[in-house]
């Protein structure tokens, strides 16, 4: 057994709030690449994939209407570790759909990264669904690169599994880049939910709007650190982000650093948090139309989620999150 050092925050804080960074206890066993996928690649002449189980690499030679699915099915007590490359190049735009699922109540360990490359004037939309079972850690990295006039869009959704470490870091190196991401989240029990969004301002007139929604419940922990950091020469700049939390048990843990740093004078940022807890008045007035208080707190975090699997451009992707929340 081994720890590592995860989602280490850019600027640090107080070290008793325990929010600088998480740390991953890693049990050695060989590492596993051969994950059971199920893979719609889209062989249309608008993609290059090369896939070998959790490695692939997907570059577009042009613009695709159809979302290209990638399917990982984990076996219980394995490690698995892969790495996915995916490049849309200049006036091109791609969207890519990843699940990871389980057995439910399968454990083990996977350790995944994933490399945006937004080349000028293309767009990216990059969808992430983790269904683990209860026992799996997943460390999942998401690095972007953004050029001139470029977009990428991350759409996450975390649902399963015992301990969660999630990563998105993206560079906005081009001249109007733009980096989109919208969460939502469902930690219960005695999950382990630790998020890192950080975003660097490195073009002018770059622009970032990240949205994080989501429920915890039982005596779960989630940690939620979202950074949005205007570096120099980055002139007419903008930023926003924003997080709301539903806390459905006093017993549950939630820890939140919403933050913006500046060393650019002409640019504009925004921030904000929001938590609360399901109203008595709310509650009551459910009740009183014949809805428990376990059915209300289920229907208040499946809003949550189906606001954000909304966005999900696959009917399939989305029934399946629904399934997995109801079950």
């Amino acid at each position: 057994m081994k720890a590592t050092t995860v989602n280490k925050i850019p600027a640090l804080t107080w070290s008793w709030l325990k929010m600088n960074d998480a740390t991953v206890e890693v049990k050695d066993a060989p590492i596993h690449t051969d994950a059971k996928t199920v893979e719609n690649p889209n062989k249309a002449d608008c993609v290059s994939v090369e896939s070998n189980g959790l490695n692939t690499k997907i570059e577009t030679r042009c613009g695709c209407t159809k979302p290209i699915l990638l399917h990982y099915e984990f076996e219980d007590g394995k490690r698995y570790s892969g790495e996915q490359i995916i490049q849309a190049n200049e006036n091109t735009e791609i969207t890519v759909i990843m699940d990871y699922t389980s057995e439910k109540g399968a454990s083990g360990f996977s350790e995944i990264r994933t490399k945006l490359i937004a080349k000028p004037y293309s767009k990216i939309h990059l969808v992430k669904v983790q269904l683990l079972g209860d026992g799996f850690t997943q460390i999942d990295d998401t690095e972007c690169e953004t050029d001139d006039s470029a977009l990428i869009d991350v759409t996450q959704i975390e649902l399963g599994g015992g301990k969660i470490y999630a990563q998105v870091k993206n560079e906005l190196n081009g001249y109007q880049s733009k980096f989109n991401s919208d969460t939502a989240y469902i930690a219960s029990k005695k999950q382990i939910l630790d998020m890192n969004y950080v975003v660097n301002h490195h073009g002018e007139k770059t622009d970032t709007k990240m949205h994080v929604k989501g429920v915890v419940d039982g005596t779960a922990t989630k940690t939620y650190r979202g950074t949005i950091d205007f570096k120099n020469g980055c002139h007419g700049a903008t930023g926003d982000e924003q997080e709301e939390t539903l806390l459905l048990s006093p017993t549950a843990v939630n820890k939140s650093i919403p933050m913006i740093l500046c060393d650019e004078e002409d640019v504009s940022g925004t921030h904000g948090a929001t938590l609360g807890r399901l109203g008595a008045d709310e509650l009551f007035y459910m009740q009183s139309r014949g809805i428990s208080e376990d059915e209300a707190k289920l229907m208040m975090a499946r809003a949550k989620i189906v606001s954000v699997a909304n966005l999900i451009p696959d009917s399939e992707t989305v029934e399946k999150i629904l399934d997995f929340i109801d079950n």
